[in-house]
Parts: C-alpha cells; sequence; structure tokens
C-alpha cells in the first residue's frame, strides 16, 4: 500500500490495511530509538524522495527538470516500491506493508551549485548537504547523523514505523546515464539501515526496488558486490544467493539484489530466494504464516476475581508486545517489533472469544471489570493483535477464587477464611506484602541465588578462580581481561565500589562500554534468573544485558531505558528453564555505564500481590518446601504449620500452592479454645506443663520475630508473649471448671483423660 501525497487515487491496499486504522501516536516501533529507521521491511514506511537541481553556481548546469521527467521519476519509485508489495502478497496474507510518499522535494526540486551526475559518485556529500542546507535543517557535522535525522522528522510527521530518503540527480542529457569516471559507483547506491540512496533519473523502476532492499540490510548478489560469506539482517541472514558460492553444483537464482538478466527476471516475476528475503525481514521458519520478527506472542500478566456481589470479573494486569533478539551484525542491535496489543478478549468455560478493549498500543495497563455470566465457572483472557495473527499467554482463571497468571515454577496464593468454616469461599482472598520463601527441612531459606557484590569483594582485582560457581571476565580489544572491585567516585547500586575492566596498560577503567570492554560472566552450571545493575555514567547511557546457551546462542537480551548520570537500572532476565551458560553486560548504543550487584539462580523469597497470590519463576526440576509468613495477626489453618510442598518439572508451572489463614490476636494462640495448648480436646494440667517447660528451656519473651512452632499453642492470653501469666490462665480454667476427675472436656469433643 501506498499513500502519495500528490493523489490520494493512486493509495493501494494490502490486507485490508487502511490509513484510519494505523495507530494516531507519533510513538517509535517498540524496542526502536530515533536511529532505528530502517531495521526490516514491514509495516508503514515514509518515503521521501528528493530532486536535485544544478543552478549553475559553481558547475555548469547541463540538466534541468521538466515536469514530464519529474512524473517519470515519481512512477518509477511508486513502482519500484510497489513491487515489494506485490511480492510481500504472494508471501504472506496478515504482514503488513505500506509507503507514504512525500513529495514536497520533487514537485518543486532543490536546488545546489553542483551537478551531481557531472561529479565522482563519491561527491554525494557535496549536494546531499545542499539539501539539507536549503530546507533549513539544523546540522551537526556528521553527515549521516544529520540525514538519519531527518528521516526521524519524516517519520514522525507521517506517523510512519520507518524512513528513509532517495535523492535523485538528473541525468536525462548524461551520455550515458552514470557518474563520472573515478567514484565508488557508475550508477545507484544506497546506505542501509534507514538512511538514503543515489539515484541517476533515467534509471528503471527496478533500480528503486533493488537499492530499497539496500535501506533494509539486503546485500548484493551479483559478482564483485555482495559475497557469499556476508551475513546481515535481523536474523545476521547469510547471503547464500551470492555469485561467488561456492557450494558444487550452485546455480543462483533470479534475485532483485542480483544484476542483469537475473534482475531483470526476478523483477518481472516477482520473486527472490529465501536468503534475499530473509534478511530484510522475510522469515517465516515456522511455515504458520507470520515472520519470525512478528511471530513472537504477547505478554499478558496480572490477577483477577469473581466479585460476585456485582457479578463482575475484576483484573488488574499489563500486556506488552515482545520481541525477537536482533541478530543483525550492522546496526545498533535493538530488539524490535511493530505488533501492537490491538485487542484484549475474553471467552467464558471455552466459548466464543470476545471484545474486551482494543487498546492499540504496544503496552497498556489492564483495569478490567467484566460482565459474567451467571452460570460461569471458568474465565480466560488473552491479548491479541488483529493485523498480524500475533496472540498472547491465556490467562486462565477460576471463578471460585482469585488466579494470577502462571509462571513456570511454582504458583500460588493466600487466602483468608473470613466466616472461619474452614472452607474457601468465593470472596475468601488474601492481602499484599504477605512473605513467601522456598525453605530447607531446616527451616532456612534455600541457597538457590548467589550475590556477586563488589563492596563484598576484595578491593582490586578478582581471581578467575574466586569462585567455583562463576568467573568474570572483561571482554573486547580495550581490555586485559581482568574485572576488579574498587571504588568508584560516583558510587555504585549498593554501596561505593563497582566493577571495572582493565585496559591493556594495566589501569582500570571506569565503565563499560557496547564494543571494546564488556562484563562477561560464566557460570559453572546454567542457570535461569540474571540480574546486574546498570548505572549511567553520564546524562543519555543506556545498559545492556544479553544471555547466552552453552552454544554461545542469544537467548534474551534487557535493554535500560536512558539512564541520567547516577541513575541505576536492574537489568534481569528469568528463562522458564537454566539454559543461560553464560551473560554479557556493559553499555549500548556507543554509551557507558557502570555495572554493580551481580545476582544469579531463581528467586527463593517473593512477597504476595495484591490479592494474595505469589510465583517461583524459573526453578529445576525436584521438590521443595514453601512456607508463608503473614502480615498481622493471622493464624495458618491450611495446612496449620503454613508449610506446602511442591513438585516442580523445569519449564511448567506448579499451581495451587496454597495457604490458608483465619484472623487471630497471635499464631501461638489456639483459636478454637486458648486454654487448650496442646489442641487435643482437652484442658488438663498437661496444657499448663507445656508452657512450664517452654519458659523453663528458652525463658518468658516474645514471640514475635521467632521461630517458635506451633502448636502446643503457649500464648493463652493472645499477646505474642509467653509467661507465667499463661500458666496461670490454665490453672485458674482448670480450677474454675474442675469436676469429680482431674481433666475437662473441651466442648469440641466428648472425651475425657483421667
Amino acid at each position: 500500500m501506498r499513500k502519495d501525497k500528490r493523489s490520494a487515487a493512486n493509495k493501494r491496499f494490502l490486507a485490508m490495511e487502511t490509513l484510519e486504522n494505523r495507530r494516531m501516536l507519533t510513538g517509535l516501533p517498540f524496542g526502536a530509538t530515533p536511529l532505528d529507521t530502517g531495521e526490516f521491511l514491514l509495516g508503514t514506511v515514509a518515503v521521501t524522495p528528493v530532486l536535485l537541481e544544478s543552478n549553475g553556481q559553481l558547475d555548469a548546469s547541463t540538466e534541468d527538470w521538466t515536469p514530464t521527467h519529474i512524473q517519470e521519476v515519481l512512477a518509477n519509485v511508486n513502482q519500484g516500491l510497489d513491487w515489494w508489495v506485490d511480492l510481500l502478497a504472494t508471501k504472506s496474507t496478515s504482514a503488513p506493508l505500506s509507503f507514504t510518499i512525500d513529495t514536497t522535494y520533487a514537485d518543486t526540486p532543490v536546488p545546489t551549485k553542483y551537478e551531481p551526475i557531472s561529479r565522482r559518485s563519491n561527491d554525494y556529500s557535496q549536494w546531499t548537504d545542499d539539501f539539507l542546507n536549503a530546507i533549513g535543517f539544523t546540522r551537526s557535522g556528521s553527515l549521516e547523523t544529520d540525514m538519519r535525522a531527518f528521516n526521524q522528522a519524516q517519520r514522525l510527521k507521517h506517523n510512519t514505523d520507518w524512513s528513509f530518503t532517495i535523492l535523485v540527480v538528473n541525468s536525462q542529457n548524461d551520455a550515458d546515464g552514470q557518474f563520472a569516471a573515478g567514484g565508488s559507483f557508475n550508477r545507484a547506491f544506497a546506505f542501509a539501515g534507514g538512511l538514503f540512496m543515489i539515484v541517476p533519473s533515467t534509471r528503471p523502476a527496478s533500480t528503486y526496488a533493488h537499492e530499497s532492499g539496500h535501506i533494509f540490510w539486503g546485500r548484493d548478489e551479483y559478482a564483485g558486490g555482495g559475497s557469499y560469506s556476508d551475513q546481515r539482517g535481523y536474523y545476521n541472514t547469510q547471503n547464500t544467493n551470492a555469485a561467488n558460492n561456492p557450494t558444487s553444483g550452485f546455480v543462483q537464482q533470479p534475485s532483485i539484489m542480483a544484476s542483469g538478466t537475473l534482475l531483470d527476471t526476478a523483477y518481472a516475476n516477482h520473486v527472490s530466494p529465501a536468503s534475499t528475503l530473509a534478511m530484510i525481514g522475510w522469515q517465516d521458519s515456522d511455515g504458520d504464516g507470520i515472520f519470525d520478527v512478528l511471530d513472537v506472542p504477547h505478554k499478558l500478566t496480572g490477577s483477577g476475581y469473581l466479585d460476585a456481589a456485582n457479578n463482575t470479573y475484576k483484573f488488574t494486569g499489563q500486556a506488552t508486545v515482545q520481541t525477537l533478539p536482533n541478530l543483525n551484525s550492522s546496526g545498533l542491535r535493538n530488539d524490535i517489533t511493530i505488533n501492537r496489543i490491538r485487542e484484549i478478549e475474553v471467552r467464558f468455560d471455552g466459548g466464543n472469544w470476545q471484545l474486551v478493549s482494543a487498546p492499540n498500543v504496544a503496552q497498556t495497563s489492564l483495569d478490567l471489570s467484566i460482565a459474567t455470566p451467571p452460570t460461569a465457572t471458568q474465565i480466560e483472557l488473552r491479548a491479541r493483535d488483529s493485523k498480524t495473527g500475533v496472540v498472547s499467554n491465556v490467562f486462565s482463571g477460576r471463578l471460585s477464587r482469585a488466579e494470577a497468571t502462571l509462571a513456570a515454577g511454582i504458583n500460588g496464593a493466600i487466602w483468608i477464611d473470613a466466616n472461619r468454616n474452614n472452607l474457601r469461599d468465593v470472596a475468601e482472598r488474601g492481602q499484599s506484602g504477605w512473605l513467601v520463601e522456598l525453605i530447607d527441612g531446616t527451616g532456612n531459606t534455600l541457597p538457590l541465588r548467589k550475590t556477586i557484590e563488589p563492596d563484598g569483594l576484595p578491593a582490586g582485582t578478582i581471581p578467575s578462580n574466586f569462585s567455583p560457581d562463576w568467573t568474570l571476565t572483561a571482554i573486547g580489544s580495550d581490555t586485559d581481561g581482568r574485572v576488579a572491585a574498587l571504588t568508584d567516585s560516583g558510587g555504585g547500586s549498593t554501596g561505593t565500589s563497582v566493577f571495572k575492566p582493565y585496559a591493556k596498560s594495566g589501569l582500570t577503567f571506569t565503565n563499560w562500554n557496547s564494543l571494546t570492554r564488556r562484563l562477561q560472566v560464566t557460570f559453572s552450571a546454567p542457570t535461569s534468573t540474571v540480574q546486574i545493575d546498570a548505572i549511567g555514567d553520564f546524562n543519555g547511557s543506556y545498559g545492556r544485558l544479553e544471555a547466552y546457551n552453552a552454544s554461545g546462542q542469544l537467548l534474551a537480551r534487557y535493554t535500560t531505558e536512558l539512564l541520567i548520570a547516577g541513575q541505576p537500572e536492574t537489568m534481569s532476565i528469568t528463562r522458564d528453564v537454566a539454559d543461560i551458560a553464560y551473560v554479557i553486560a556493559g553499555g549500548h548504543a556507543n554509551r557507558n555505564v557502570k555495572l554493580d550487584n551481580l545476582q544469579f539462580g531463581p528467586r527463593v523469597v517473593a512477597t504476595t500481590g495484591e490479592l494474595g497470590t505469589y510465583s517461583f519463576p524459573g526453578l529445576s526440576s525436584g521438590s521443595y518446601l514453601v512456607r508463608a509468613t503473614p502480615v498481622g495477626s493471622f493464624l495458618g489453618i491450611a495446612p496449620e504449620d503454613r508449610l506446602q510442598s511442591a513438585t516442580v518439572v523445569a519449564g511448567t508451572p506448579t499451581s495451587d500452592i496454597d495457604f490458608g489463614f483465619v484472623v487471630g490476636s497471635s499464631q501461638w494462640q489456639n483459636q478454637r479454645d486458648p486454654h487448650d495448648v496442646n489442641d487435643d480436646g482437652l484442658i488438663s494440667a498437661l496444657d499448663a506443663l507445656l508452657i512450664i517447660n517452654e519458659i523453663n528451656a528458652h525463658g518468658s519473651r516474645d514471640l514475635r520475630g521467632t521461630n517458635t512452632p506451633f502448636p502446643p499453642y503457649i500464648d493463652v492470653t493472645g499477646e505474642n508473649l509467653v509467661s507465667g501469666i499463661d500458666v496461670l490462665q490454665v490453672v485458674n480454667y482448670i480450677n474454675a471448671h474442675s469436676g469429680s476427675g482431674e481433666g475437662e472436656r473441651s466442648p469440641r469433643t466428648s472425651g475425657f483423660i483421667a
């Protein structure tokens, strides 16, 4: 689809993409920066043809634009871009692609003192400078920076995903339609990654198609152009259709990135080989009709419950698009998607999906109240992008209880038995901020998470054999491999010391960058979770953390927001299974950061969310003991000891590891009968003796903050203390209710002990 500024009648549409349905925001594709103006050829693209008119001020003017030739050029531009739209229609019915052509600088050509076609191609910077100066664009001293800034301005102006510029030099009167001899190029050429192309005006439409492939990282495939060993594009695809492919029996296929007959054949028949299309982002590895760069499920997280009084389901959470790691060997390698959360949908008991809301954004917070059928027992929610067909994980909730999205690992909730019937009723939910832990048999937190804190290490070089669990290495051409823990003038995120790399000179750098000095952490055994703090070294810093498996495959990537000087952000990656063999951390986009407070291993301490839910993601297979600790005076009832066993199969969720509580003045007080210390249904001298033995062994004391077990329920008064008063309470009760025997029945039993 193309939107030509001059004529709405020239619009073409693909897969029902309409201008009215395009997002009306000035934001960039999710994950992109203003410098990412052409990472893959999908979505919406602003194209700005610029026609250069020599004015004779320096070079003799041999070329002059005419209205007829201007229209010829624009027709070729349109046809060359439309070729990609038509080719895409043969590959996918859902992938979006449209071009918006701004003809402002084509309808009125831009003056230059040069006659470009009479000069070498390498002089392009001179007439490109004239263009930017003529339109009054602010200059920085770098042509690439300024042209990318111009493309960014055009992207914002036309509300598109990408943007590039076409500078057309008039060659109508030139004998061969080529630049002067001695330059790098005779005819058209382009600068990849969303920059610009230079095209003689007499080149055909296929030239614009070919050069547009370069704009989105395509490689030349003709002899003397690109090589078989070249790799580029979002998937870092190898240029296997290059003319010099050494494979025995290789026959080069027609391709838009070839030349001569092969290019002409490809253009006429709308074909190009898989490797060519993969470079520009068109690769569908699983054959589901969605290109890999977009074929990443959205992420839906949150929790919900049934408000039975109003017969509505309340759900709060977040939906966000996810990105495929960018493997491009060129450019900034930002992880980018044009996917959107266009719809939030619901269904009950496996019925039809129904629209709840249409946010049409890359990420959105959710606060939903959904009318619920009176007979329903289950609700499901999902986020979807109807343009690309991408959906999220499905939240599944039972209407009989509060639920949260499940993580691979342990999932559960605490609930409070408000009516004390020992049943979990619909309205009985938990509270936030309660402590849940994974513990060993002695009650101590499992040592699954390890911390490497510079403030806790000896100052200076960290030996490679310092720990059997990890190795720290400074990688890159600026370093000698060593890492130090040293005090920093700006401080760290958790103290005064940070990790620092050694230079080859033996001195230490103050920070880490994106290319020549980065921190690699190698683990003795693969882990599922890694986090490290990035600290802004100066205004405009970005940090990046990358996780790799044992084969060196990039698994996941975390990039910080823009960090001002001294601002920390925790970069964290959690996997469903323990497959992270090593991570690499540093700056990003040619920016520097400091690094501090490295932790790895699954989380073993959690706090409950608003509805009492919790999770422990990324656990290895095995059996775990889970303990819940309430905030305030609550007593465990399901189970009473507040301990649950859970069996985990790595990569899958274990659910319903729940804990029930009742309100109580003290968890060491028996809520059924405070005087029945051993909870055997009888009140006798044995109950007093248990308290006396506890005091003799440990003394009178405040029980809060201790690990004193229960039962026995030694706090008869319910003051969270144990003392002689508790003994006296039992003795007084027995004396007041004594009969012919030596014991007193508790009202809930019919037993009697003599």
